[in-house]
């Protein structure tokens, strides 16, 4: 089976646990690249899972609505089916595995009804979760269809480096080791969204290393913010998630610059996500209750807005010795045009962004020394009306838009094609 020419407007069928509604880190950042090549005229069929858990609340109308058009939601297991209630009573774990089964073979057959019904140049597989591979894996090999895989995170989970995992050199169970050398084997290409990850992945299985390349995470020109100097004093947002991401250093650096200097009456910092009390708890017994403000989750589009409102948005990520990941909120922080900073490894993707096209700061994630310096420097430069035009991250925006994204899809296609 061959790829039409010319490949621009490709027929592709996507599996995506993680899709929609969009909620959490994973979700947006497919949606927003489904939204791109909608946009671009791509034709999509895409299957996802309606019960894998939703993290942020959503708006499944406004801009997000076209999706319905395309995605095929599939539950794991039925709420109130026989096999739900075994699963329970089993625990937890026992529920996870079981629907990732289920959603597994329920998306194979869903693919081979709509691989009947119509034709596909490509097929795409996004994971985490990990096991949104395995109908890919499936449908390739009896289709022949061309397959790109696409990995966000180290899989499986014990690869990743601590605190995450145990790292690349981790024991897997031998069911997980053949998955893994499978989908490396048999997918056409693999993309990552840095090249720091595609080198750990590489590192246990380097079958990937002559068929795989970077593709970053998209920003969407639609939720694109206008740039303006904030004048309503200085403010420092975080959103999203702080698993396994402690936010003392961060706040350890602000209590010292707060300390040192006289600037509390015009400095205000936002959390925005979970978790809310553990924040609200460190923040107490740092004294920064009077400067911080803490609230639940929010929307996608709401959480934006907010962003689009501060003077820096910040990311902070786990003390790794080498940071391999590329936060996806990044990019949704380079949509806004904010100043970022980034309390990251200094050996890291965000510190390497960051120290070559600019767009902000980054600092060592073990420094609260480091975090107060780059706070101040921020702050000096707000205040003297310099902060956007000296740190402002618009100036990524081209690194991360529709048309650079898509257009390195298509040179995959085409190479693929190629091949053929």
């Amino acid at each position: 089976m061959s790829l039409r020419m010319p490949v621009d407007r490709p027929r592709i069928l996507m599996f995506a646990p993680l899709c929609y509604p969009p909620a959490g880190s994973e979700a947006i950042a497919t949606a927003k690249l489904l939204l791109a090549m909608l946009d671009a005229g791509w034709e999509l069929d895409v299957i996802s899972q309606a019960d894998f858990g939703q993290y942020y609340p959503t708006k499944a109308n406004g801009v997000w609505e076209a999706l319905t058009r395309i995605v095929h939601n599939i539950e794991g297991i039925k709420k109130g089916s026989i096999l739900r209630s075994l699963s329970h009573s089993s625990g937890a774990k026992s529920l996870n595995s079981l629907q990732s089964i289920s959603w597994a073979r329920k998306a194979l057959f869903t693919g081979l009804g709509l691989l009947f019904r119509g034709k596909y140049d490509l097929i795409l597989s996004r994971a985490t979760p990990q096991y949104g591979h395995l109908p890919a894996l499936i449908l390739s090999r009896l289709s022949g269809i061309p397959w790109i895989a696409n990995w966000s995170d180290p899989i499986p989970p014990q690869k990743a480096p601590p605190p995450y995992g145990q790292g690349p050199d981790a024991s897997i169970p031998l069911y997980l080791r053949n998955y893994c050398s499978a989908v490396a084997r048999n997918a056409a290409w693999h993309t990552f969204p840095c090249e720091r990850l595609r080198k750990h992945f590489c590192s246990y299985l380097p079958e990937l290393n002559i068929k795989s390349s970077v593709i970053p995470h998209i920003a969407l020109s639609r939720f694109r913010a206008q740039m303006e100097r904030k004048s309503n004093g200085f403010s420092l947002c975080h959103t999203g998630s702080l698993t396994l991401r402690d936010p003392s250093v961060f706040l350890e650096g602000m209590r010292k610059l707060l300390k040192e200097t006289k600037i509390g009456d015009q400095f205000h910092i936002k959390f925005i996500g979970h978790p809310v009390e553990y924040v609200r708890e460190v923040s107490s017994k740092l004294g920064l209750s009077e400067v911080i403000s803490i609230e639940g989750v929010k929307t996608y589009e709401d959480t934006q807005e907010i962003i689009s409102s501060s003077s820096v948005s910040v990311v902070i990520e786990s003390p790794c010795e080498e940071g391999i990941f590329f936060p996806s909120k990044f990019v949704d922080f380079v949509q806004t045009g904010r100043p970022i900073l980034a309390i990251s490894p200094t050996n890291g993707t965000l510190a390497d962004i960051l120290s070559i096209y600019g767009g902000g700061i980054a600092v060592d994630c073990r420094s609260p020394d480091a975090v107060k310096k780059a706070i101040e420097k921020l702050y000096s430069a707000w205040k003297e009306g310099k902060l956007e035009s000296e740190y402002a991250s618009s100036r990524l925006f081209e690194l991360f838009n529709e048309n650079h994204v898509l257009g390195q899809y298509l040179e995959i296609f085409d190479r693929i094609r190629k091949r053929m």
